[in-house]
């Protein structure tokens, strides 16, 4: 009698059917990580070229990239509980709560971290180690604030944007004191507008990935593992900051000759160069804010061809993102023309494109539109950051970054604020856009609304007729 399969059946083949998948898991487990070990050091030797490694930029570059992944967590994070977790109405009263909240007071804040940063620019490697530790604290205060305190306006008003505020300020203030050491690390051969460029390329690409992962975690661990994990990145930026070159630090005490008034320097004691690429920035900023708002919060309401709205609302991540890699690299090239033709060109093209958007509303314009504004205003910051590094002096430098990144945020939060309050109609919302960045652009070309006096009304005094 022939034996039955099962009988006549080896067990050892069984276990050879599971060791084969076993080694082919840990193969491929080994295979994935070579090749990260060979990816990581061909960016480490990316970094390092140039003389970045030995004059100590390669290290801040290094810096840069752990804290955008840890901001990329809190941007998850805060994106899920109050966006993308209830109903769009809900949700604009949400995002309004968290502009007035959160950004509002940043400008009151924001003015005292450049006098404050001034003073102690000789420890520029330990403000930026510790607005990475404040910021670990404010993510797992986040995290708790999400995962377990219930979501009431007064609960979120008490705990969440309070959290919110001091990561904005803690950022802000590692962008100023970051900002003012740069010139300090830039070896020789490198110029500005390339050191800005690595460092904004990075500030770029590390969010996406990270910001990736968050979003997994989150759905598999949820959000107290999320942002333990950046926390994890913050702390471990801290580190790298704290080993810094002291070249970082400031020079010796060289009085400026630029007044000042309370330590913080005057939008109009910048100079001319100053004064124009801010304006450019500024606007840019502005329509940053209000394309992330009101473009996010249209395509929920008016899916683009059919789409659904997270597939709408990631083709407006994608456009961003690939405009922002997109000027990172023009910038890297052209911004060291910051002056009245780069922001005319600039500005030019973005007028277009928002009235492109305006007149055919569709998968086209509106990722045409997200690509040309955040390249346009990707080549705009670098163009804003080389010229105040090259025109300042570095005993004021910070407080002139921070005015500067105080325009900008102010004009981000009134872009957003209009965008929010505007009707979801694309007409209406991208052609009051072409408006806003028209007006910037004749300010680039020199129009000017007419005083009402003027040098020859000066001179001759009224008639008694009059």
């Amino acid at each position: 009698m022939a034996p039955r399969p099962s009988e006549s059946a080896d067990p050892a083949d069984s276990g050879k059917g599971e060791d084969s998948v076993g080694t082919a898991f840990w193969g491929l487990a080994k295979a994935l990580g070579r090749g990260s070990v060979r990816t990581a050091r061909r960016l480490r030797r990316w970094n390092e070229r140039d003389g970045a490694g030995a004059s100590g930029l390669a290290a801040l570059v290094e810096t840069h990239a752990l804290q955008s992944a840890g901001d990329a967590t809190i941007t998850v994070a805060l994106a899920g509980s109050l966006f993308f977790s209830v109903p769009s109405g809900e949700a604009r009263s949400r995002v309004a709560l968290y502009l007035l909240i959160t950004m509002a007071p940043f400008a009151v804040v924001a003015p005292v971290l450049g006098p404050l940063l001034d003073r102690f620019r000789h420890g520029r490697r330990t403000a930026l180690a510790v607005t990475m530790i404040a910021r670990a604290i404010l993510a797992l205060t986040i995290g708790h604030a999400i995962g377990h305190v219930k979501h009431t306006s007064i609960a979120e008003a008490l705990t969440l944007y309070p959290a919110a505020l001091g990561v904005l300020v803690s950022g802000k203030a590692y962008n100023i004191a970051r900002s003012a050491a740069v010139p300090r690390l830039v070896p020789e051969g490198m110029t500005l507008v390339h050191a800005n460029s690595r460092m904004t390329l990075v500030g770029v690409i590390v969010p996406g990935i990270a910001g990736s992962i968050a979003v997994a975690v989150v759905k598999t661990l949820g959000h107290d593992t999320e942002l333990f994990l950046g926390a994890v990145f913050y702390v471990m930026a801290a580190v790298v900051a704290a080993r810094l070159p002291r070249g970082a630090d400031g020079g010796a005490d060289v009085p400026s000759e630029r007044p000042t008034h309370g330590g913080l320097v005057r939008l109009g004691q910048m100079g001319a160069p100053v004064r124009a690429a801010l304006q450019t920035a500024a606007a840019f900023k502005w329509l940053a804010g209000f394309l992330l708002l009101f473009g996010a919060f249209v395509v929920r309401v008016h899916p683009i061809g059919g789409l659904s709205p997270n597939v709408c609302l990631a083709e407006l991540a994608v456009g961003i993102g690939v405009g922002n890699v997109i000027g990172v690299v023009l910038g890297s090239r052209v911004a060291q023309a910051a002056g009245t033709r780069l922001s005319v060109v600039l500005l030019g093209v973005t007028v277009a494109v928002c009235g492109y958007a305006a007149s055919a509303f569709g998968v086209l314009s509106v990722f045409a539109l997200a690509t040309v504004s955040s390249a346009a205003a990707a080549v705009a910051k670098l163009a804003l950051d080389s010229t105040i590094q090259r025109t300042i002096a570095e005993d004021v430098r910070t407080s002139t970054f921070a005015r500067s990144e105080t325009t900008l945020q102010l004009s981000w939060v009134v872009g957003g604020g209009i965008g929010i309050v505007l009707p979801t109609r694309p007409g209406i919302g991208f052609a009051i856009a072409a408006v806003v960045m028209g007006a910037a652009l004749a300010a680039a070309l020199g129009f000017r609304p007419r005083r009402s006096s003027g040098p020859s009304t000066a001179a001759s005094p009224p008639t008694g007729n009059s």
